[in-house]
């Protein structure tokens, strides 16, 4: 594009707007070749969101797992007796490698590598990527935990994955105090597959202000990527996709970091309720009512075709009614 950063960037986002969000993807990456600028094309890349990916952690609490981990703590199993010479002993079990599922998006994203929330690891390896300093990453394991049971309770289980991750903003507030530690970013991310074409996303992103007299801001935007596509054969070209967003904010007393995350959790927990609710109600519900009023099964009349027949009876009548009044004037 040569037109200036500002005008491309406008252009990109109303054409995103517009085009399919199970493509937004794609068609962010090709958008993306025709920005000239840089920081134009990274700033792109921040405001789109695009339905989120899954990937595999194969470390836990900072180091590789493997596959001879953990073995004396299976109950039915005990170690042979080294005196004696049993070759025909079982061999200890062996657990499963644990693998920890995480989202892929932009926040975690450095270079051509992503970070897991739960090792704090980039996959591909990537010694110099940008890690949350200590504060945040002991808030960010937390959060995770935490998220992860509301996931449970809210999604099915075998379906979804979510992933905070937290990260330093430059704010006016500088690095702070530990009476009034500095404020921070970050995002509460969950991923529902039920199978393929039939997904819903949920990406929420905080802004959490310095605590000031006991009291702090929270700013939170929220895109929910929905995907609806029929089961039946001969409907499997019919789908129902959208995104909406929205942006609310509240404040609420903190004493400590642990604050943030239960202030932040009720947020979370009180718009996204909100939005599914508005989806289900409103655009949902608007789209069957318009599907339904274009095409009905079997071979009813339409409401249009209907209403067209009751004014021509209702003028024929009237003409009838006229005719006869008038035959009557004659005859007197």
């Amino acid at each position: 594009m040569t037109s200036s950063s500002p005008a491309a960037l406008k252009s990109c986002l109303d054409v995103l707007r517009r085009t399919d969000p199970r493509d937004a993807e794609a068609n962010l990456a090709g958008l993306a070749r025709l920005i000239s600028d840089d920081d134009a094309a990274d700033e792109l890349y921040q405001r789109v969101d695009v339905p989120l990916r899954v990937a595999e952690d194969d470390e836990a609490d900072g180091r590789k797992v493997s596959a001879l981990d953990s073995v004396a703590s299976t109950p039915e199993f005990s170690f042979p007796d080294p005196l004696k010479n049993d070759s025909t002993a079982p061999p200890p079990p062996v657990r499963p490698l644990i693998c920890r599922q995480y989202l892929l998006c932009e926040h975690n994203r450095d270079g051509d590598s992503h970070r897991s929330p739960w090792s704090n690891a980039y996959h591909p390896p990537l010694d110099d990527g940008l890690r949350p300093p200590e504060r945040l990453r002991s808030l960010e394991l937390r959060a995770n935990e935490v998220f992860d049971k509301y996931r449970e309770l809210y999604y099915r289980k075998a379906s979804s994955v979510s992933s905070v991750y937290l990260w330093e903003t430059d704010d006016e507030g500088g690095t702070g105090t530990a009476e009034q530690p500095p404020g921070f970013a970050g995002c509460f991310l969950i991923r529902n597959q039920i199978d393929e074409g039939n997904y819903w996303n949920a990406i929420h992103v905080v802004d959490v202000g310095a605590a000031s007299k006991g009291v702090c801001r929270y700013q939170l935007t929220t895109t929910i990527l929905l995907s609806i596509a029929p089961s039946s054969p001969e409907l499997k070209k019919t789908t129902v996709s959208g995104s909406l967003v929205r942006r609310n904010e509240r404040e609420r007393p903190v004493e400590d970091d642990g604050d943030h995350i239960v202030n932040v959790g009720k947020f979370v927990e009180d718009v996204e309720g909100e939005m599914r609710s508005e989806m289900e109600g409103l655009y949902v519900h608007r789209t069957k009512t318009v599907v339904e009023l274009i095409r009905k099964e079997g071979p009813r009349e339409t409401e249009g075709r209907a209403h067209t027949m009751a004014l021509n009876e209702a003028v024929l009548a009237m003409a009838v009614s006229k005719k006869a009044s008038l035959k009557d004037g004659a005859d007197a």
